[in-house]
């Protein structure tokens, strides 16, 4: 069994060496360093950076990248919110922009205490928003499978509850699979009622 070639990254001014090819996000936990995220989850596949959560600033590229979709590659320096003006301004828009139509009802919510979104948000929040307008609302839950409801007025955009249900699906006996067809929220609506 040969050794993995070991590559040197630079993470918020710590040097670390990790086996080349090794998710950012990791890396960054071999420093010591919380690179926040909301998709990224490993046994749901590859990383898709839709949550945008894990801005960092890479050094040569001009603009801010998904830390989860990036690899550990040899001299590359990585600066994240901790060093970053740039990387802070970032997450503090993303999650200013998740939770502009999300409710504020922490206190009664079922999520109340454990909840990913309101961890980080008191952790790497704007603290106050500029956004001045009624959120929009939606209709709740919408089954997306046996065992997944979608509230919308709670979704972050992560994809984990759809990627979930494509690999549920893709394990599924051919003889099982259903015809499927693509809907959106009027048709879920139009069959609820």
């Amino acid at each position: 069994m040969s050794t993995p070639e070991l590559v040197r990254v630079t993470i918020d001014e710590k040097e670390v060496h990790v086996p080349k090819g090794m998710g950012i996000v990791e890396t960054a936990l071999a420093a010591g360093i919380e690179i926040p995220v909301f998709c990224y989850e490993p046994r749901l596949g590859a990383p898709i950076g839709a949550c945008r959560m894990c801005l960092v600033e890479i050094e040569g590229m001009p603009k801010l990248q998904a830390g989860c979709t990036l690899t550990a590659q040899d001299g590359m320096v990585v600066r994240t919110a901790r060093t970053s003006v740039k990387a802070a301004e970032g997450q503090n828009a993303t999650l200013e922009f998740i939770l502009v139509n999300h409710p504020l009802d922490c206190p009664v919510c079922d999520k109340g205490g454990e909840c990913p979104l309101q961890d980080l948000t008191f952790r790497y929040g704007p603290g106050k928003t500029r956004m001045n307008f009624e959120k929009t609302t939606f209709e709740k839950p919408i089954p997306i499978s046996p065992t997944i409801a979608l509230d919308r007025e709670r979704c972050i955009l992560c994809y984990r509850c759809t990627r979930f249900k494509r690999g549920r699906e893709r394990r599924r006996p051919a003889r099982r699979a259903q015809p499927r067809r693509a809907v959106d929220h009027h048709d879920v609506r139009r069959r609820a009622v």
